[in-house]
């Protein structure tokens, strides 16, 4: 695994106008980049600022805040045309997952595009954080989990679309919550600059 600052790539979580950084992580197997920031909490609940940036190959991407695709909730993002989709999914087998009431998200335009190369998208989740049966570690190590697949969502504009297999991939990754945290004031500043 290897974390790296988001203002030094292509990631859309810039540094804050404090100079706070987001974390990232590059899934090697299907390119993609996961970045992620939450404000300072004690505890969960909190909301959590995600984003994604796909290879245009990629059909669809899914990110799982318990660490698998299994009961808790799981973001899945695709392109639908030059915007981006975000679904709120949940899982309790291994079948794709059904659309999910208990998160609320909010999809920033300003980053939710697409260019030749690469698709991308940073959202924010309320409920991503918590849910019964589990939560993030606000500190020390988290595990999220990730899936790719190259193949495209048979409604793109619809975020209940039915998802087909993770073909390109699947897997786990670990963050340093202490390292993903900023401030209240930041964590706004960086929601704001996003248009939020």
């Amino acid at each position: 695994m290897k974390l790296i600052n988001v203002a030094t790539t292509v990631a859309l979580l810039a540094s804050s106008a404090h100079g706070q950084k987001a974390l990232e992580w590059n899934e090697p197997t299907s390119g993609v980049t996961y970045g992620l920031a939450v404000p300072e909490a004690a505890s969960a609940p909190f909301d959590v600022l995600l984003s994604i940036v796909a290879p245009a190959k990629a059909g669809w991407v899914g990110w799982a805040a318990g660490g698998c695709m299994l009961r808790s909730p799981i973001l899945v993002a695709w392109p639908n045309g030059n915007t981006t989709v975000v679904s709120s999914r949940w899982a309790n087998a291994y079948h794709p997952p059904a659309p999910y009431n208990g998160t609320s998200t909010k999809v920033f335009a300003s980053s939710s595009t697409r260019n030749e190369t690469h698709w991308k998208v940073s959202v924010l989740c309320s409920g991503c954080s918590q849910w019964v049966g589990g939560e993030v570690n606000s500190h020390g190590n988290a595990t999220f989990g990730w899936g790719v697949s190259s193949h495209a969502v048979d409604t793109p504009a619809s975020a209940s679309s039915a998802i087909r297999f993770h073909d390109v991939g699947k897997g786990h990754f670990e963050l340093d919550m202490n390292k993903a945290r900023l401030s209240k004031d930041d964590f706004g500043a960086l929601v704001k600059s996003l248009g939020g």
